[in-house]
């Protein structure tokens, strides 16, 4: 365990009421506390002095780069979402950061796809809807995966880190009034985990929204399939490439079964080739052939819950 440091060399900001002090916080980063791995921190669980449960992400030293510290605060701390894993406060000191957040009990969608259990969650594909055309500016996430993805205790799925979020421009405006898809942006270095990033991104470092569509297509595949991104198919094949191969005619629904994860419920066979439809075109080549946010929870609202309960819903999504 790192060498702890003195309470006072903190600065601490609170964004809700904690009965939390600094050393609590230090106090819990330990081994056993251990709740989630990633390139940008280890994120452990901590009590408080009440019993409440929230999580710790520590960021690695500060060095050159901060993290996804700042772009952590700065997007979560204008963000109200009911989707969206809350920023409770954050803590910095000359050498380190720390974030915390609101305590997700059921862990990780990658947890429960690639563990011993498998399950559907379709709602959060609000949130990015939400992040892409509600809020402004609108919010790029750039790292959409199964294991940012966390679970509440009514196994409700919140997007959480947003150390690689990116702001975009406005865009071009439709002949409505609407907001049409927003410009592209320039990126210095491709980020995000391979497997999920979007051809395009990777090539030309470029994006836009339909960089986190696609990054969504992939983990809707996932569901469907069982399948994880990359390793299961030798070196030179992903999932999405995988996916192609084996359903040549997203209508083909024999075959799109004949690949599903055979952990999911064999009813509604509807709604396993509807999602697998919905996952291929989110993964088009082009991303201009790719559908938005908005109308991909168009589709899958129109699965799962009445169509009056989504803010976000346009035009259908021809599939």
């Amino acid at each position: 365990m790192a060498k702890r440091q003195r309470p006072s060399a903190w600065k601490m900001t609170w964004f809700q009421s904690l009965d939390l002090e600094m050393d609590d916080v230090l106090g819990c980063l330990r081994e056993e506390n251990i709740i989630g791995r990633g390139g940008a921190g280890t994120v452990y669980r901590c009590v408080t002095r009440v019993g409440a449960e929230v999580a710790v992400k520590r960021l690695p030293g500060l060095g050159r780069r901060d993290h996804g510290f700042r772009a952590e605060v700065t997007t979560l701390g204008g963000i109200r979402h009911r989707n969206v894993v809350r920023l409770l406060g954050f803590a910095s000191s000359a050498e380190a950061n720390r974030l915390l957040y609101e305590y997700m009990p059921m862990g990780s969608l990658g947890a429960v796809l690639h563990g011993d259990s498998g399950g559907l969650l379709l709602g959060w594909a609000r949130t990015l809807c939400n992040l892409h055309h509600e809020c402004s500016p609108r919010i790029l996430h750039r790292d959409v995966k199964c294991n940012n993805i966390l679970l509440g205790s009514a196994m409700e799925a919140h997007v959480a880190d947003f150390g690689l979020a990116k702001v975009l421009g406005r865009g071009a405006s439709c002949s409505d009034g609407t907001r049409a898809v927003a410009a592209e942006e320039s990126v210095s270095v491709v980020a995000g985990t391979y497997g999920y990033i979007a051809p395009e991104y990777a090539y030309t470092l470029r994006v836009d929204e339909k960089t986190d569509v696609y990054s969504f297509g992939v983990v809707l595949l996932e569901l469907v399939t069982g399948r994880r991104p990359l390793g299961d198919f030798g070196d030179e094949i992903d999932l999405v490439h995988w996916a192609r191969s084996v359903v040549p005619r997203p209508t083909d629904t024999a075959a799109i079964l004949a690949v599903a994860d055979p952990r999911l419920p064999l009813e509604p066979t509807g709604l396993i080739a509807g999602l697998f439809r919905v996952g291929i075109s989110c993964v088009r080549e082009s991303s201009h052939a790719r559908p938005t946010m908005r109308e991909v929870v168009h589709v899958l609202s129109s699965f799962v819950v009445p169509p009056a309960d989504l803010a976000c819903s346009t035009s259908a999504l021809p599939l």
